[in-house]
């Protein structure tokens, strides 16, 4: 999940059973992370899906996003189809194979946190357009 750059004004000390300490640590670890910012991001993780019923946070190669709980959907894929389905929550559903309460799951996450879907929509826009120039030059090479 990528959180834009906060200001950390606030502390919150909490005495946590030894276990779960080692067991933050190990994750911190393998992720090449501070276990103190691994500790931020999953408390806000877990803040966002009470907020949020039917959102949940997954790695992927590109990083950590939201999506939808159950289901190989991020939230910016989901956002993408109801926007092409000129805000049809029902067209968008049944196009992507979800209830329309999932649909509406990830409308009601990008409104609280639009930055962050949006990031991921033009990382994937961007992307897409890298993978068509470079398989327009191997089409030319191929042609040639």
């Amino acid at each position: 999940m990528r959180h834009t750059e906060e200001v950390l004004d606030a502390q919150i000390n909490a005495r946590v059973p030894r276990r779960l300490r080692q067991q933050l640590e190990v994750l911190a670890r393998d992720r090449g992370l501070n276990p103190l910012t691994l500790a931020r991001s999953l408390l806000d993780e877990a803040v966002r899906r009470e907020q949020h019923p039917g959102i949940m946070f997954g790695d992927g190669p590109a990083g950590r996003r939201a999506a939808i709980e159950g289901r190989r959907l991020d939230v910016w894929q989901v956002m993408e189809t109801v926007w092409a389905s000129a805000g049809s929550v029902e067209e968008a559903a049944e196009y992507l194979g979800l209830r329309p309460e999932q649909v509406r799951a990830a409308a009601a996450y990008y409104a609280d946190f639009p930055e962050e879907v949006d990031y991921w929509v033009r990382r994937n826009h961007e992307e897409a357009g890298r993978l068509q120039a470079a398989w327009e030059r191997t089409q030319a090479a191929l042609e040639r």
